[in-house]
């Protein structure tokens, strides 16, 4: 009966999803023949990869009558053979710069993720220290739940403003992408051409340590303004928002906390000379909340996926599979804010009924906040029916016309 319910799932979005790659406009690169395609079919546990696709009728082609994508990639890599399932056979030319944040990975936010591993069979919830795998009940296999609340999203998005401030002021690359990932989280895609795509993993690790800001690229940094902590001694000029690179991003970091109107205008270069007493009391602000100053400058990327040149990227408007949400291109960094329009199929108006599995607790999805029980029946738009159908925590019953 289980199984039937997950096909008659994977049948409805199957199609779903069909209709609307049928009609999106995915953001591929324009070197497309150059990358490797990859994806999970939406009625398979596996992964296709190796693919390569001449042209973008060729792929909608593909993913609309062949196989129909859960997830969908592209590779970061340029290949001259990209097809070849031998990996050192591909003939690597160069690779994009790829940046992931993800809110279950802020530190601010790690106490605000839910996480619950239950029995879809009998409702069973196990310890989260435990390390069974199976139901002691019933023994069903156990399905592991994690939600992470909106406002962690938000916050995520401010990392992704500060990611962007540095990748076009300290690095200088504007050629770039930007996409809510469809999930919990932001992908920050910079294309870049040679020689800059030729960067090895130990160079992108380099811009790694300087974006996450690592203990010890903070040691260097107090070392390099703060001499005798006790003396509250400067051995470096001030940091001002004109100099550039760290320096600029300390005084960014610094202005949150000076409220002196020509202290503000000296850092941010609108004063060339300042009273000597106004200066000491910089120096202190400086030096007292440097390791706070320090901590507001580390961005939680994923280093692994920045250090990695074969990476695979989830393609900009393409849906993922964890949530049945569109991973949307973000094209205006002013503002951001998750609706359920944002994240649909277009066109998608009806409402979803589902039955819920287990007793969740109360959990906010984009902006609607939800106390379900086991065995509740409740009628949802889309994007709520999606994310607790692709979360394995709803099962499907129909579309109510």
């Amino acid at each position: 009966m289980e199984s039937e319910k997950n096909y008659n799932d994977k049948l409805v979005f199957g199609q779903l999803f069909k209709k609307y790659y049928k009609q999106a406009w995915l953001e591929i690169p324009q070197d497309l023949p150059l990358r490797e395609i990859a994806l999970q079919p939406i009625d398979g546990d596996y992964y296709i990869r190796h693919l390569v696709f001449e042209s973008r009728k060729q792929l909608t082609d593909y993913i609309t009558e062949v196989h129909i994508p859960r997830h969908l990639y592209y590779s970061s890599a340029k290949y001259r053979d990209p097809g070849n399932q031998i990996m050192n056979e591909k003939g690597w030319i160069g690779s994009d710069l790829v940046f992931d944040i993800d809110a279950n990975e802020i530190l601010q936010c790690k106490d605000k993720v839910i996480e619950i591993r239950f029995c879809r069979k009998c409702g069973y919830i196990a310890p989260m220290e435990s390390s069974e795998k199976k139901c002691p009940l019933c023994d069903g296999e156990l399905t592991k739940f994690e939600h992470v609340e909106p406002e962690c999203i938000k916050l995520a998005f401010e990392y992704l403003r500060n990611l962007v401030d540095i990748i076009e002021n300290d690095f200088g690359f504007d050629n770039y992408k930007m996409s809510f990932s469809g999930n919990r989280g932001f992908h920050l895609v910079v294309e870049l051409s040679s020689p800059y795509d030729a960067m090895d993993s130990e160079s992108r690790r380099e811009l790694v340590s300087y974006i996450v800001l690592t203990d010890a690229y903070k040691k260097v940094i107090k070392n390099m303004y703060v001499a005798d902590r006790s003396k509250k001694n400067l051995i470096y000029p001030l940091p001002r928002m004109g100099n550039g690179g760290i320096k600029r991003r300390i005084a960014k970091s610094l202005l949150k906390k000076v409220a002196d109107i020509k202290l503000r205008e000296f850092l941010m270069n609108r004063l060339d000379e300042i009273e000597s007493d106004r200066l000491m009391q910089l120096v202190k602000i400086l030096t007292d909340n440097i390791d706070e100053i320090l901590d507001d400058l580390s961005i939680p990327i994923d280093s692994k996926v920045t250090i990695d040149t074969t990476h695979l990227v989830r393609v900009p408007n393409s849906l993922n599979g964890k949530t049945g949400w569109k991973a949307f291109l973000i094209k205006d960094l002013t503002y951001f804010e998750l609706s359920h329009y944002e994240v649909s199929i277009e066109g998608l108006d009806e409402l979803f009924k589902i039955r819920i599995a287990v007793d969740l607790p109360a959990i906010t999805i984009i902006d609607r906040a939800f106390k379900l029980r086991r065995g509740d029946i409740v009628k949802l738009e889309y994007a709520y029916a999606s994310y607790l159908i692709f979360k394995g925590v709803a099962e499907f019953i129909s579309i109510a016309r």
